[in-house]
């Protein structure tokens, strides 16, 4: 190999070594999102597809799993508010019918 051939396989490398640590070609998590929720056009949903899943990108597949976690804390801690406002409104029924009494 010429010492040219060497330097356009360093740069190469280098080119692509850059485009990885730099995420040059992920998206905004904000997209991620909209891509777990169904929510892109075909298009731009395929990409990610292609991106997270076949590329196995690993930076995007930590965010999908941060939101997916977030998104399971956030309906555990739905369900516990509609829990305490259900039992809230029903201690205050039962207190406002014994002061009628």
């Amino acid at each position: 190999m010429s010492g040219a051939e060497e330097r356009i396989d360093q740069m190469t490398f280098t080119l692509g070594q850059v485009w990885r640590e730099m995420r040059v070609s992920c998206p905004h998590p904000d997209l991620l999102l909209a891509w777990k929720e169904g929510s892109l056009e075909p298009g731009a949903s395929d990409y990610l597809e292609f991106h997270v899943n076949e590329a196995e990108c690993p930076y995007c597949q930590a965010v999908v799993e941060d939101l997916e976690r977030r998104g399971k804390d956030a309906a555990e801690e739905s369900a516990l508010l509609e829990e305490l406002r259900e039992s809230l409104l029903s201690s205050t029924r039962t207190f406002l019918r014994d002061q009628k009494k």
